[in-house]
């Protein structure tokens, strides 16, 4: 009989644990949002820009140089869209113009074969 109460006693503060999580309301999951929006923002560029960058060195074969290069235009950019989103702007266009500015300084970095690479990464990406 006791096992039973004490089974009975952790069920019915197991289910009154799980009841204190009530569902976000729509101003609060904003909040939410914003909230990880700050956090995101507070790991500085460079350390965001790494894992991309990463990424590019082993699938387009950079070398340390090229590496460098990357991570150097990747957290500029990253520090620009941080800036936007500061700002409040609009960010299709200047995402865009980020993007474009990004595929240039690339240009300038790679070889004809890795961009012929880097291009095939994109458009797979970009295919739903």
């Amino acid at each position: 009989m006791k096992k039973l109460l004490l089974a009975f006693t952790f069920a019915a503060a197991g289910l009154t644990a799980a009841a204190q999580t009530a569902p976000v309301a729509a101003g609060q999951k904003q909040q939410v949002t914003a909230q990880k929006m700050v956090q995101k923002t507070q790991v500085p560029a460079a350390q965001r820009a790494i894992p991309y960058s990463k990424e590019l060195k082993q699938k387009l074969s950079l070398n340390d140089d090229q590496y460098n290069k990357i991570l150097a235009v990747n957290t500029e950019c990253i520090n620009k869209k941080d800036a936007l989103k500061q700002a409040d702007q609009k960010k299709n266009a200047v995402s865009k113009e980020i993007a474009q500015y990004r595929m240039e300084q690339y240009k300038t970095i790679l070889t004809p074969d890795q961009l012929t690479k880097l291009k095939a990464m994109n458009t797979q990406v970009a295919k739903p």
